[in-house]
């Protein structure tokens, strides 16, 4: 049994480091022969151009729907619908039963999603919203069920590394980080995971694309969840300093990084940035 977890854990190591080192690529733009279902999709990548917020959301998802009933079996069109439900569901708070229900409820319609566009063509995209959504689908689960979800997600994030590893600035690094962040440490026993290692591959993403902002995020919320405070505050204080047209390809990420980087500081200091 100790072998089996090593050697996972091992693979897993080689992974998620080789798809971070070189993580620069962002998600291609979504494409459809049907002229109508492309509008669509143009116009919701236009209505998510400048800011991430649930409104705009919910506007994005509405045209990607429509665009998706045009144009059935789009692996384009799923795959953005995979990742806009992700995006709505980790928007929702998460303080109640009811709160968790909802975002869980949109984290397995973007699943769905994904798995509808795996079976039409296997692609980084497809792949990476199906770990995503997976993830964040249990992430109130019971230890048991977490610690048997892993290898479901280290086989999505395997397909990435060897056939588009540079997919998304570091996404690989984030979808772990995140999860160490979030599952109780007898998971990370479980699964043989070090968190020390997670933080290397993190760190590694941010190297390679200094510009995008919510990479310095997550290295707050790791950094915090590993005890290690005055880098978890030191990540985020960076990320404050920046301009979020920094990286104009993606502003509107940058934004809404600004904007968990300073919800996560006032949740871990207790102030409002910049105050200690």
């Amino acid at each position: 049994m100790k072998r089996g977890i090593l050697i996972f854990s091992l693979v897993l190591f080689q992974m998620v480091l080789a798809h971070s080192v070189i993580a620069g690529e962002a998600m291609p733009k979504p494409k459809s022969n049907n002229p109508e279902a492309q509008a669509l999709l143009d116009q919701a990548l236009e209505v998510l151009k400048q800011e991430y917020t649930i409104p705009n959301l919910d506007q994005a998802i509405s045209l990607l729907e429509k665009a998706n009933q045009l144009d059935p079996n789009n692996h384009d069109i799923l795959v953005e619908l995979a990742d806009k439900n992700w995006q709505k569901g980790d928007l929702l708070p998460e303080k109640t039963d009811a709160d968790f229900k909802a975002r869980k409820a949109y984290f397995e319609k973007g699943l769905k999603y994904a798995e509808q566009a795996l079976k039409i063509k296997e692609s980084a995209g497809a792949h990476y919203w199906f770990a995503a959504n997976l993830g964040s689908s249990y992430e109130h689960a019971s230890i048991l069920s977490q610690a048997k979800i892993f290898p479901s997600l280290k086989k999505n994030c395997d397909w990435i590394q060897t056939r588009n590893p540079e997919y998304f600035y570091g996404g690989a690094a984030r979808i772990w980080s995140k999860v160490v962040s979030k599952v109780p440490d007898i998971v990370l026993k479980m699964v043989g995971e070090d968190p020390n290692q997670v933080f290397g591959w993190l760190e590694d993403a941010i190297k390679t694309e200094p510009r995008y902002l919510l990479n310095y995020v997550y290295k707050g919320q790791f950094c915090w969840r590993m005890g290690k405070k005055d880098d978890a505050l030191s990540a985020l204080d960076y990320a404050l300093k920046q301009d979020p047209s920094i990286f104009t390809e993606e502003v509107a990420k940058n934004k809404l990084a600004l904007r968990k980087a300073q919800e996560m500081w006032k949740e871990f200091t207790g102030k409002e940035y910049p105050a200690r």
